[in-house]
């Protein structure tokens, strides 16, 4: 009779979760405070910016081949910059790698 209790006892805790011991105690788990708040606000936040930019392109009082020719050029001066920027980055991740192999120890 004993055993049986026992056993009976310990099946009912196997079917507790963390959740249901801690409101027994009368307490509940912390939830995260930005949780389903962030990418919401990112997804707003990028498409109000995208509606912005259309909306200063549609609205902008140049004609449209000078609009074009202002885009291609920006465009043509941001892959440059975006262009000396990875050359850079490539050249101090070679130099980086190529001062450290001195400084490693070779297996003897």
């Amino acid at each position: 009779m004993i055993r049986t209790a026992f056993r009976d006892g310990l099946n009912s805790l196997q079917n507790f979760s963390s959740d249901d011991i801690l409101a027994a105690m009368g307490l509940e788990r912390r939830r995260a405070p930005l949780t389903g708040v962030v990418i919401p606000s990112v997804a707003l936040f990028t498409a109000g910016a995208l509606v912005g930019a259309a909306a200063a392109v549609l609205l902008t009082p140049k004609t449209g081949p000078v609009l074009r020719r202002e885009l291609s050029e920006g465009a043509r001066d941001l892959s440059q910059k975006i262009g000396n920027s990875a050359t850079q980055a490539t050249q101090a991740v070679q130099e980086y790698l190529g001062n450290n192999r001195n400084h490693v120890a070779s297996p003897t």
